[in-house]
């Protein structure tokens, strides 16, 4: 198994995700003894995400995460369940952080070649129907014209212009369009709640850094990725492994 995440060491992603595996199965197994369910099932959903990504980072293989990213979808929906008061609204206007997750985990269905059913259920859980151009035209390129609120403006161009752009722009100018919104993805990013984790303490609950939906556009919008492959945060095998099967 052959590490993806060239920050941190594999033995930082093994102790990590051992760590992470046994605060989700202690929930787990005391999931009935918690007055607030939605904490606690918010709690899982985040370890479940947290698996997931590391997992990816640690190498495991990609077949293999087509059931962490079930996990996630599962724990994600039980939240939403149990959050009768809209507590965690996953709100895009108002987080970064939010957006950045959503239209990776967009993304990761996309790359992971789940079915329509699949993304229809996330896309139910990650609500925000209308509000952002990119994640509107990437999820019509996905699943065809959808009866979807239209969006009016790109919520984060500082971040994602040039990927919007690269989703619209003729076919010999959209390669250049996604190297320029990788070179600078990560420093426009850094008012996420995750930036610069792994010089926290102890790895700071790094789960690695990757820009899903550079590749996720790239797929859906059929656009060559040999430019930009190599690109630090690119998941350029992910990529690889859903190009041979769409």
């Amino acid at each position: 198994m052959t590490k993806r995440e060239p920050l941190m060491s594999k033995e930082y992603f093994d102790h990590h995700l051992i760590t992470v595996d046994q605060f989700l199965q202690k929930t787990l197994a005391n999931m009935d003894t918690y007055t607030d369910q939605a904490g606690a099932k918010f709690d899982v959903l985040r370890d479940c995400l947290s698996l997931l990504y590391a997992r990816y980072s640690r190498g495991y293989p990609i077949t293999s995460l087509k059931s962490d990213f079930m996990h996630v979808l599962e724990a994600w929906e039980a939240l939403r369940d149990a959050d009768v008061d809209d507590v965690y609204t996953n709100s895009f206007k108002n987080d970064l952080t939010n957006y950045v997750e959503s239209v990776g985990l967009l993304s990761l269905s996309v790359l992971l070649q789940f079915d329509s059913s699949v993304i229809y259920r996330l896309l139910v859980c990650i609500r925000n129907e209308g509000q952002d151009l990119l994640f509107e035209r990437f999820v019509a390129r996905v699943l065809g014209p959808q009866q979807r609120k239209p969006a009016k403006k790109l919520l984060y161009p500082k971040v994602y212009q040039a990927l919007y752009d690269a989703s619209e722009a003729p076919a010999k100018e959209q390669p250049e369009l996604i190297h320029q919104f990788l070179a600078h993805w990560y420093k426009r990013i850094k008012n996420v709640g995750w930036h610069d984790a792994h010089k926290g303490p102890k790895g700071g609950g790094f789960k690695g850094y990757w820009c899903w939906e550079a590749a996720g556009v790239a797929l859906a919008f059929g656009i060559d990725d040999s430019s930009f492959r190599d690109l630090p945060y690119y998941p350029k095998d992910l990529a690889d492994f859903a190009r041979t099967r769409s």
